[in-house]
């Protein structure tokens, strides 16, 4: 059984999905950050022995969460790709015949540092471009959350991930952040890391742990 976490952000009720996506059943939208397409890719160019699949698996989770939650609205707050793709790359392809399948829903992308000179894939995705912010309801929906930033938001770029131990046992988890008004997502793609510490002043936590989102004490710390 999947057991999401609701807050209210900005005015907003916000629900945190163990999908590391956040739901906004108010608008229909569905947001996520740092999905990081093509990394594999890349690493693969590098030399790394990188086994191929991890596009159509990422592809596959968005299809799951679109179906649960039956969001009209799809927003990335950056990264969604990890670089530009390249001549003869085949992944692109496999996010054109994703969003081919999806035709009816809005697929919007708030630019990240890894989104540069993807205007022509981005028209080819039917993907609308916001170069910096979108503001829906009072909200901010940035990638990067900045220390003079004052309205209530969403971000990501932070990758942010919490330490648990018990015992001699560690395990890492993504995890929401959450300081004041501003809620920083975890990274939606799988083939990325978690940052520990990170410089968001946060002063609630929610960690994954399979199918549940935890709220966690402010006792335990990264």
């Amino acid at each position: 059984m999947t057991v999401s976490a609701r807050i209210d952000l900005g005015g907003h009720r916000l629900e945190l999905r163990p999908e590391r996506a956040l739901f906004w059943p108010e608008q229909r939208t569905l947001l996520v950050a740092d999905v990081h397409l093509g990394k594999d890719q890349v690493f693969r160019r590098q030399g790394l022995a990188v086994p191929a699949g991890v596009v159509g698996e990422e592809l596959r989770r968005l299809d799951q969460l679109l179906d649960t939650t039956r969001a009209e609205r799809l927003i990335v707050l950056g990264d969604w790709v990890h670089a530009p793709p390249r001549s003869g790359d085949r992944w692109p392809l496999e996010v054109l015949e994703w969003r081919r399948r999806h035709r009816g829903l809005s697929v919007e992308l708030v630019q990240g540092n890894h989104d540069r000179l993807l205007g022509h894939w981005l028209r080819e995705w039917h993907m609308v471009d916001h170069a910096e912010r979108l503001v829906i309801g009072g909200l901010s929906l940035v990638h990067e959350w900045l220390a003079d930033q004052h309205s209530a938001g969403v971000s990501g770029h932070l990758h942010p991930g919490v330490q648990i131990r018990s015992g001699h046992e560690r395990v890492r988890l993504p995890a929401f952040l959450r300081g004041d008004d501003h809620l920083v997502l975890p990274a939606f793609g799988r083939f990325t890391g978690l940052m520990e510490r990170t410089v968001f002043p946060a002063t609630q936590r929610w960690v994954i742990a399979g199918d549940s989102v935890l709220s966690l004490p402010p006792k335990i710390r990264a």
